[in-house]
């Protein structure tokens, strides 16, 4: 789990990720998810389906039926992003997902068909990537609990954010998280591209801010991505 504080690689993790949420809060975001078009709210797709055997059973058929047509149209970039917001919604049920701890065995079922189906929807290319199937990836797979609803499987959220900025491309927000998700990941060159443009793109006003959150965030990961002997850990920062 990240949140085991007894690893010192885990705690570095855990301070990269509070210093860039009150930089940016510093500079004016409210919350995780403003800007992004994700979502840190964890029932909001779930559509506040309760926690009974019942209701469950709904969001499980939802799942199940959604990958038998998948499977029937294999080539199918949409029935794919229905089989993932299908599993998203699923995961973040309240028998699932704690917003303190995270989720359960059950939600990282759920949270393993998600996965399964993103892989697939952008190995599809689709000539117009879902950005609300992105910004369900990202808030299930970047900043976990209590900031966050995901794992910190960077990598994933980062390659969703990539989806969810493209589709704005002038909020100099959206290259802040892409950025933030790329130097978790261990991925500094593209890290460095985001920031840049987030910069280039922020208000006179706010590069400075931008420019300062952008640097706290790269140092922070790259001592996140150290071990004690001063190399580069091969697991990243998921945990």
């Amino acid at each position: 789990m990240l949140f085991d504080l007894r690893s010192p690689h885990r705690r570095r993790v855990i301070k990269t990720v509070y210093d860039f949420l009150a930089l940016l809060i510093g500079i004016g975001l409210v919350g995780f998810g403003v800007g992004t078009g994700t979502n840190i709210n964890p029932f909001s797709s779930a559509g506040g389906g309760g926690g009974t055997a019942t209701g469950e059973k709904v969001y499980i058929d939802a799942v199940a039926n959604a990958q038998k047509k998948a499977k029937a149209s294999p080539t199918n970039p949409a029935a794919w992003a229905k089989v993932g917001t299908a599993a998203y919604a699923l995961a973040t049920l309240p028998v699932n997902f704690d917003s303190t701890v995270g989720y359960t065995a059950s939600g990282h079922a759920a949270l393993d068909k998600l996965k399964q189906a993103w892989t697939t929807y952008l190995a599809l290319a689709p000539a117009k990537p879902d950005a609300t199937f992105a910004g369900e990836v990202v808030a299930a797979f970047g900043t976990p609990p209590p900031s966050g609803t995901g794992i910190g499987d960077y990598k994933t959220a980062e390659s969703a954010q990539e989806v969810v900025t493209a589709n704005s491309p002038t909020l100099y927000t959206e290259y802040e998280f892409l950025a933030y998700y790329a130097y978790l990941a261990n991925e500094p060159s593209r890290g460095d591209l985001a920031s840049a443009r987030a910069i280039a793109l922020a208000p006179k006003s706010a590069v400075k801010q931008v420019r300062s959150a952008m640097a706290s965030v790269k140092a922070s990961a790259e001592q996140a991505a150290t071990g004690t002997t001063g190399s580069t850990s091969t697991t990243g920062a998921t945990g």
